[in-house]
């Protein structure tokens, strides 16, 4: 490993909440990283649950259930849409898969890329947006990862998100979402608004049942639920 993806980490550890966004397993500290705890640091096992105990993290049993859906990852191309620092990519790769991974903050990308190289992992990883990707990109893939991505997109320009959404659509056998559900208030635009609790962002949502008009808007023609309640309301869904 190179001294200046330690540096990387060390500085990116340094920073208030920094492994929170980093990987959701175990809890790492600055004196962690300063002492090249690695192993330890990078690793989904031994996980702790919301509640700080022994087991599986959220995100390994969002993982779980995607791996089971798709019959698992070996010799599968899979697209990482707003993949923060890598984790789902680097699941999907030590399970078999070829990873491309789009994320559109550079600090998270570089942080992405050196945890790739301490780890010996090979995974594509590119710092842009998802729709300059999808615009300068043709490659297609068997299935994509859009993790609490989606919502946040369509609050800020709704119009780009449904284009974005079509085309992710033109180019993956099957797209994984993880949305959110609460109640809902109508806008003057037939959508409506829905205020999570504070740990997950809020979605707009529709007039009629969210899966519905994902539908509508892409070329999938199927759509199931693989967790119903994954965390505070959200539901991780697929289409296909």
């Amino acid at each position: 490993m190179s001294v200046n993806s330690i540096e990387i980490l060390r500085k990116y550890f340094s920073m208030p909440y920094g492994g929170h966004v980093f990987i959701f397993t175990n809890p790492v500290t600055l004196l962690d990283v300063q002492q090249c705890s690695f192993t330890d640091i990078l690793s989904h096992k031994n996980a702790i649950d919301d509640k700080g105990k022994a087991g599986n993290s959220l995100a390994m049993t969002i993982f779980e259930a995607i791996s089971t859906h798709v019959d698992g990852f070996r010799g599968k191309h899979i697209l990482d849409l707003g993949g923060l620092t890598g984790y789902f990519s680097f699941l999907a790769v030590e399970a078999g898969a070829n990873a491309t991974m789009v994320e559109r903050e550079e600090s998270l990308a570089t942080v992405a890329k050196a945890i790739a190289e301490i780890k010996g992992i090979k995974v594509q990883i590119i710092n842009s947006s998802i729709q300059d990707y999808l615009e300068s990109s043709t490659e297609s893939f068997y299935c994509a990862f859009m993790l609490n991505m989606f919502d946040q997109m369509i609050r800020t320009d709704e119009e780009s998100a449904w284009k974005t959404i079509k085309q992710v659509s033109e180019r993956c056998k099957m797209l994984f979402l993880m949305l959110g559900s609460t109640e809902q208030i109508p806008t003057a635009h037939g959508l409506v608004t829905s205020t999570p609790l504070l740990s997950a962002p809020a979605i707009q949502k529709f007039d009629k049942p969210d899966y519905e008009v994902i539908l509508e808007k892409t070329i999938y023609r199927n759509y199931k639920i693989l967790l119903e309640n994954a965390n505070n309301g959200r539901q991780l869904q697929v289409y296909w």
